[in-house]
């Protein structure tokens, strides 16, 4: 895997150490500057950060039809036994697809994270499909400036279907079963392993974990400046919302 190690600036040792967990498709693609910025302002809390790339994604080895939701969460793993290597706390902020994989790995860490940040996390399977299949005809319908029935009939265009590409990317028959077979999403076997999670969603639409507002161990944010990471249109936002870094650091207390 391919990953980036951003160094504390003058701490020895660091406060402590983040892993970043990435969304998958082009919502890693647009929100790459996120993770870069997440990153630098990090290092300049004294805090060490780690953001990589699964297999089969970015920048690391691997087909992107043969991966898995279980092969990433492995690799997630597999990042933290790099930075949790002393007695430094490590913290992990997932985003989107990322979110639930960090969410999924925390179970399994041998020494797991102390604090999970999960943002905007993927709370249904089959209606991230759907939204998928989705924005790959507004893409389309926005490149040629026609609606999408229109450019069917005109055949200027085929229906997705997944498993296939999907807005520019390749959904293989494992990944696209574990999604519809994704349950909903529960941070309550987190909480019970004793980690303190933060989860933030958009305001917007309902929150599934309002009900747990009592728990102490559950932080609920509300996100400032929803994107629609989905859409091209997000590379015309200033694309590095200013509450990511706050909510980071405000996990550390």
């Amino acid at each position: 895997m391919v990953g980036v190690h951003a160094l504390a600036e003058g701490a020895t040792p660091p406060r402590a150490r983040f892993l970043l967990c990435r969304p998958l498709g082009q919502e890693a693609v647009r929100s790459a500057a996120v993770f870069r910025v997440a990153g630098e302002r990090l290092s300049r809390e004294g805090i060490e950060s780690l953001r990589f790339d699964y297999h089969g994604t970015g920048d690391s080895l691997g087909d992107e039809a043969d991966q898995s939701l279980d092969d990433w969460v492995h690799d997630t793993l597999i990042a933290h036994e790099l930075v949790a290597t002393d007695d430094v706390p490590v913290h992990w902020f997932g985003m989107g697809l990322g979110a639930v994989i960090a969410l999924r790995a925390a179970l399994l860490a041998r020494r797991p994270p102390r604090h999970l940040v999960l943002w905007e996390p993927v709370l249904n399977g089959a209606q991230y499909l759907d939204a998928l299949l989705e924005g790959h005809r507004t893409e389309l319908a926005m490149m040629f400036a026609q609606p999408w029935d229109q450019l069917v009939r005109q055949a200027k265009v085929a229906e997705p279907t997944l498993p296939g590409d999907v807005l520019g990317f390749t959904f293989g028959a494992r990944l696209v079963d574990e999604l519809r077979a994704l349950p909903d999403f529960n941070v309550l076997p987190a909480l019970r392993r004793g980690l303190q999670v933060t989860c933030a969603t958009r305001g917007d639409r309902p929150n599934p974990l309002a009900a747990h507002t009592g728990l102490a161990a559950l932080r609920l944010h509300t996100v400032e400046h929803p994107t629609d990471w989905m859409s091209s249109q997000a590379m015309g936002t200033a694309i590095a919302p200013p509450d990511i870094p706050r909510v980071l650091l405000s996990s550390l207390n």
